[in-house]
């Protein structure tokens, strides 16, 4: 198969974590790839089972049990494509959840935001954004000045207890989000799904991005305005998502 078509504008994806041969919250992210499927009008001929094999097996022959694992499908003609693969991968270190990481904005709207889609226009604009500012991260910027989520994270804006998100309608909801917003339920904190304005920025205490590889990151700059890293609140989160994860892994290694 071309791996060019696979990599297409017109190709559906979905990035999982691999940890200690575990595949991290798998059954989250099998849901969210058939919604992705499903609104690109694509047919995915596979259960989950047997998407757990295919990962299971990609781990077996190539003696990787931890790293980032790509799933990506496409239509070419009446032929469905697909593929997994090990990608590149990038976590970040001890010190980048000690001091936190820096990002800036960049006025960009996905097409079809809930689905996970490959979109190489605003990715490259990103990658380029990056790599001449030195960034972790930028957050893209909608028409109305709306911050809506990462380039490859959502993120998150913290005031008190109260956390801030953009809707469900208006990003690409990772699984790391769905399961950050069951850890701060959890824990009784206050989340408001409402997209922050680029002028409402430094009225906030801080704010974070969550994502397959960074997990919860805090932020300690956005453009010119800066945070203070150290919040209870999000000390707090962190932990109770670690041990999350924990218990994941835990009942599926016994």
């Amino acid at each position: 198969m071309e791996i060019s078509l696979l990599n297409s504008d017109q190709s559906v994806y979905e990035v999982i974590r691999v940890i200690d041969g575990v595949a991290l919250f798998l059954e989250d992210h099998f849901d969210r790839l058939v919604s992705s499927v499903q609104i690109r009008g694509f047919q995915l001929d596979m259960e989950l089972s047997e998407f757990r094999q295919h990962i299971a097996e990609l781990v077996r022959i190539n003696r990787i049990e931890n790293g980032n694992v790509k799933f990506v499908i496409s239509e070419v003609g009446t032929t469905t494509q697909w593929s997994f693969s090990f990608i590149s991968h990038s976590y970040p270190d001890s010190s980048d959840y000690l001091s936190g990481v820096s990002v800036d904005l960049l006025f960009a709207e996905r097409e079809n935001p809930t689905a996970k889609i490959i979109q190489n226009t605003v990715r490259e604009r990103a990658n380029q954004m990056i790599t001449d500012q030195h960034l972790y991260e930028v957050l893209l910027v909608d028409r109305h000045e709306r911050i809506t989520e990462g380039s490859r994270s959502n993120v998150f804006f913290v005031k008190g207890n109260w956390f801030y998100t953009a809707p469900y309608s208006m990003v690409l909801a990772g699984v790391t989000r769905k399961k950050v917003i069951e850890c701060l339920a959890d824990l009784e904190f206050t989340i408001i799904e409402e997209a922050v304005l680029t002028s409402e920025i430094s009225t906030f205490d801080g704010a974070f991005l969550t994502g397959t590889s960074p997990r919860v990151l805090p932020v300690n700059r956005i453009g010119e305005i800066s945070f203070q890293v150290n919040n209870v609140f999000v000390e707090k989160l962190m932990a109770g998502y670690n041990l999350m994860i924990d218990k994941y892994l835990a009942e599926r290694q016994e």
